[in-house]
């Protein structure tokens, strides 16, 4: 894989983490890197920057993961953890299956809040921009789950929230061969 400038991605860094222990040390037969990027952003006070003090901004953590076997394709993932998402209107809670166990009852309008974590793997690797990609997937996300900016868009369970995310994505972005995604629900008092 190479990226398309000089800015070192997380996903290249991994790679050249994986390249490096596979070309320099001929006794290891597989190696796994995980990197991960925290949202720190410079502290400011009245518009001016602060000399040293950051703060760390939680709108999701970018991660990635390259693995290698000897003789093996170089696989690589990354993803999204920790992002927290709500919805205050158009969603909902129904359609879903019921029997004599159930005792939830359908709701038309709750609110939905939850804590999304995403990982997806690349195909075969190619002059690939990593950034560029992680972007579009990001925007993809908040768009399925959010609709419109000026109505929104209903959606009638956490379930099918979830699943058109997933075919939003898949939909969208060609260098994805396989997504995965799980959001944490939250209930209202934890949000």
């Amino acid at each position: 894989c190479m990226h398309r400038n000089d800015n070192l991605y997380l996903e290249q860094f991994a790679i050249d983490i994986c390249n490096h222990f596979m070309t320099t040390f001929c006794q290891v037969a597989y190696v796994k890197a995980y990197v991960q990027e925290v949202p720190w952003q410079r502290l400011h006070e009245d518009g001016v920057p602060h000399i040293h003090s950051f703060i760390c901004v939680p709108d999701g953590i970018r991660f990635c993961e390259a693995e290698q076997c000897r003789n093996g394709p170089l696989m690589v993932f990354a993803g999204i953890k920790d992002l927290k998402l709500m919805k205050t209107t158009q969603s909902g809670f129904e359609g879903f299956y019921k029997n004599e166990h159930t005792t939830l009852p359908e709701r038309h309008d709750r609110i939905l809040c939850g804590e999304l974590f995403c990982k997806w793997s690349y195909g075969e690797c190619k002059d690939f921009d990593f950034n560029c990609i992680w972007k579009k997937i990001r925007e993809c996300i908040l768009e399925a789950f959010a609709g419109p900016p000026d109505c929104g868009e209903y959606s009638p369970s956490y379930q099918k929230t979830v699943n058109c995310i997933q075919m939003f994505v898949l939909s969208r972005v060609s260098q994805v061969s396989s997504f995965l995604l799980m959001m944490f629900y939250f209930s209202n008092s934890e949000c």
